[in-house]
């Protein structure tokens, strides 16, 4: 979806909101997918000569536990405030996705906060215990294995830590 940030700065005077789904479920996220379509709302509103615009996002991600690896399926709530003016918008470093017109790609700056915002790493539970060394079950499901000992020559190592 596109937003003629260019026109709303120049000639509009009514804030301006969009609300849009996006489909994320083919894109290429490190550590996760979006599972499901992602709830869009845009805002833009004056402030002097310059454009308050605000992201926010409803996603449901889904990936492994970096821990256990069991299944993990989260809703994050991603918020973002951009300020915005004609000189940035020809500006090379805009941060926004904005093209030569002054439209801004709402679809790519929602995948960027998407990107930016959510954690590569996830955990099913922050108190994970992760996969057991000995027989690779989860922890938390339990198993009988004992912990190896260690080689006995490096038993002088642990007189040193004690």
């Amino acid at each position: 979806m596109q937003f003629d940030l260019n026109q709303f700065l120049t000639k509009s005077t009514v804030p301006a909101e969009r609300e849009f789904v996006l489909e994320c479920s083919q894109d290429d996220f490190s550590g996760y997918r979006v599972g499901s379509p992602c709830q869009v709302r845009f805002s833009a509103r004056h402030e002097g000569s310059r454009a308050m615009l605000q992201i926010a996002i409803h996603a449901t991600i889904e990936a492994e536990c970096a821990r256990c690896l069991e299944p993990v399926v989260k809703v994050f709530e991603l918020e973002q405030e951009y300020v915005t003016d004609l000189d940035q918008l020809q500006d090379e470093m805009c941060e926004l996705p904005v093209n030569g017109r002054g439209m801004l790609d709402l679809d790519e700056l929602a995948r960027a906060e998407i990107s930016l915002q959510v954690p590569q790493v996830l955990l099913c539970d922050e108190l994970c215990k992760g996969l057991c060394p000995v027989c690779g079950k989860p922890r938390k499901l339990g198993c009988s294995c004992e912990l190896q000992q260690a080689d006995e020559r490096l038993s002088v190592f642990e007189q040193l830590l004690s």
